[in-house]
């Protein structure tokens, strides 16, 4: 009975939803799934094996049906070293020895080699950048090119050292039909595999002497994912979020002479958000970006929300989401497992909520309930924080909007106390006795007694609920969050890791300073960074992954649609001429008075606040590039549907019908644009979705979109 009660609600909300509403649903919908889609494989490695220097790791491959080794796939997790620098694989392969035989014979290192590669990226340029988490192919055994043959099935021991300490997620053995070929670490699973176990004590004793948390190594069934596209691979910037939530788990661990680095761009509530998605879904694509995903498609629904409270329509708020959604960095950033979209969507809730409060007040026959917006504000603030404290600015902007609120709460509070005051001297004005008059008076005090009291509870409300939000929230927020993370800022900011020195309140506070720079550098850093301001022209995107070679280009761009940024900036202008005219001209008194104004009026206030703030929170960073403009792309498309709004409200143009659908000049226009915004949207989607094309179709395609040159980006 519950659950027919339960679809019969839901029935009905969708049947009393306005066209719009039905609309914006399918928008989030669509996005989620497509999202769901596309954000990466669910082929994941498992728990990993901490290898370190010098340390041996012995396989046993029980090979099948007399195929050879053709390939070896390693996927390395964190590396613990300085970012940026070389670390080294060494890999032999051996014959069970023999019987009398009192060690392995391992081969000559130059039969399987060295593996050299950057920790996240190689700044020498000699290792293989992008290693860390993602499956590489680190010896090639049966290359006809190189002139190189599979060894024989006889030599089924490899043996895998590391100079650095690290994290080994999997390791994969390909034979010449491309079958994972066992491999076997421990006495128990070897002794049932090698025949002769009892009678190799050098064999005995190598496995014997493995570490024990060596299994898994290959504890993984899935094969290597063998593809160089964004769904297969991480990016250099999605390594900081694996490498910080490594840190998470690797507890209060400490090995001498190693570099543990952390994610130093985001707050200690981040890495607990991007890991619900890998203990669901495990160390994978999809697994880390599934929480930033859900996210984004919240910041979409909450655009539709967002827009359709501002501008009191539904068409509007649509126009919004559907914007925000296919504008650019949702489908790029607000894909990766990145905090980011994270940060925004908190940021966005929080202009939400005090928006609310600004517009409205606090009503005095439901105080706690109106003020709660003040309350619901400042803990999504508190979360912002947390995830990345470089949206303190955005809470500056808030803040402002909160000032703004309180002086409206204040002045409606004393234009009542005038009306009180008015209607008593216009009752004593007609009174005709002393008696009659000081009743009015009475009456008066008691009434201004009485609101003062109401009025002064309201203020009080909304003054401790943001105090509790804002203030100890957020404190609560960093604190609470960091605790996870505490071991990690030991290892990062202590001289001395084993014997730590400083207390907890320093650590966080040394991190929480950290964050206000934009620090995790990659092979793409100098490329992609950009003074943030650039973001309002769009003259550079930024390139966070690149496969490309010979006639093929893959990479996965960040950009805007360049339409709509060029709309978007027209609409700034627009607005801001618009606001400076309506105040110089005497604003509700003035020639642009209308019914509509207060509410435009109110509109730009936040979007311009939003948009200041989300700049000011990269502005002096350094390497702050174009990827740092999700919240940026909120606010900033958020001007499109505001100018057309403005346009449409004083658009006095007959309708005419269009495909069956009556439009004004101002709805025409808006449709043409969209038009154009989706032809631009299709063009960009190689790009976008980090698939290949030509070069030549690249380059006629999207080519166009970055007006400069980042070393990557232009084809």
């Amino acid at each position: 009975m519950a659950d027919k009660a339960n679809k019969s609600k839901i029935k009905a909300l969708w049947t009393n939803a306005s066209k719009f509403a039905r609309a914006a649903f399918l928008v989030v919908l669509v996005f989620l799934i497509a999202g769901l889609c596309t954000i990466g494989s669910v082929s994941s490695t498992g728990r990993a094996y901490r290898a370190f220097p010098e340390q041996e790791a012995v396989f046993y491959l029980d090979y099948q049906g007399g195929n050879r080794l053709d390939e070896i796939w390693i996927n390395v997790g964190s590396v613990y070293t300085e970012i940026g620098e070389d670390a080294t694989l060494t890999m032999n392969y051996a014959t069970v020895p023999s019987s009398s035989a009192s060690s392995i014979s391992w081969t000559g290192t130059s039969r399987l080699g060295d593996f050299v590669f950057g920790n996240i990226y190689s700044a020498s340029g000699d290792g293989f950048s992008g290693a860390n988490y993602n499956w590489v192919r680190v010896a090639d055994l049966a290359n006809e090119e190189a002139g190189t043959s599979a060894p024989s099935p006889s030599y089924s021991l490899i043996r895998i050292r590391t100079e650095e300490e690290m994290l080994i997620n999997e390791v994969a053995f390909i034979d010449t039909e491309s079958n994972r070929i066992p491999a076997y670490v421990t006495v128990e699973d070897v002794s049932e595999a090698y025949s002769n176990w009892s009678s190799s004590t050098a064999l005995r004793d190598a496995i014997r002497n493995n570490p024990d948390d060596l299994v898994y190594a290959s504890d993984s069934r899935f094969m290597p994912r063998q593809g160089d596209s964004v769904r297969s691979r991480f990016t250099e910037d999605e390594m900081y979020s694996l490498m910080q939530i490594d840190n998470v788990f690797l507890g209060g661990q400490v090995f001498e002479g190693s570099v543990y680095n952390i994610d130093s761009d985001s707050g200690p509530l981040s890495a607990l958000i991007l890991s619900l998605g890998v203990l669901i879904f495990g160390v994978s694509p999809f697994g880390l970006r599934f929480m930033p995903l859900l996210f984004t498609a919240a910041l979409v629904a909450f655009a539709y929300f967002f827009g359709k409270d501002v501008f009191k329509s539904d068409a509007f708020g649509l126009l919004f989401a559907a914007l925000f959604a296919s504008g650019g960095l949702a489908l790029t950033v607000g894909r990766l497992g990145l905090s980011l979209s994270v940060s925004a969507f908190f940021v966005v809730l929080s202009f939400f909520f005090m928006y609310k409060f600004y517009a409205r007040g606090v009503s005095s026959e439901r105080p706690v309930h109106t003020g709660l917006s003040v309350l619901f504000s400042g803990l999504a603030f508190a979360f912002a924080f947390a995830v990345d404290p470089k949206m303190l600015f955005a809470g500056l902007a808030v803040l402002a909007l909160f000032i703004l609120g309180a002086v409206r709460h204040h002045r409606a509070v004393a234009y009542e106390k005038r009306k009180l005051r008015k209607a008593m001297s216009d009752a004593n004005a007609v009174a005709e006795t002393e008696a009659e008059m000081q009743e009015n008076l009475d009456r008066y005090e008691r009434d201004e007694a009485a609101l003062t009291a109401e009025s002064g509870y309201r203020t009080k409300l909304i003054y401790a609920f943001f105090f509790v939000s804002f203030i100890i929230g957020t404190v609560l927020a960093v604190m609470l969050s960091s605790l996870a993370s505490y071991y990690s800022y030991v290892r990062y900011y202590e001289a001395d890791p084993e014997n730590p020195a400083l207390g907890i309140l320093n650590l966080i506070g040394r991190a929480v300073a950290d964050c206000f720079t934009v620090g995790n550098m990659t092979s793409y850093t100098a490329a992609n960074a950009s003074n943030a301001f650039g973001w309002l022209i769009g003259l550079k995107g930024a390139t966070l992954l690149s496969a490309s070679e010979g006639n093929r280009y893959l990479a996965l761009n960040v950009q805007m649609n360049p339409l709509m940024t060029l709309t978007a900036l027209l609409g700034l202008l627009f607005m801001t001429v618009y606001a400076v005219l309506y105040a110089a001209t005497g604003g509700k008194k003035g020639a642009y008075a209308s019914k509509y104004a207060p509410r435009i009026m109110r509109v730009y206030a936040v979007f311009a606040l939003g948009l200041l703030a989300s700049l000011l929170s990269f502005a002096f960073s350094p390497n702050a590039g174009a990827a740092h403009g999700m919240l940026f792309s909120a606010f900033y498309i958020g001007f499109i549907p505001l100018a057309f709004y403005t346009v449409y409200v004083h658009d006095r143009s007959g309708k005419t019908k269009v495909l069956g659908i009556g439009m004004n000049a101002t709805v025409k226009v808006l449709a043409a644009l969209l038009v154009l915004y989706a032809v631009v949207f299709i063009l960009m989607l190689p790009m976008t979705y980090g698939f290949p094309t030509t070069v030549s179709a690249a380059r006629y395609c999207f080519g166009w979109t970055s007006f400069l040159n980042n070393g990557f980006y232009r084809i």
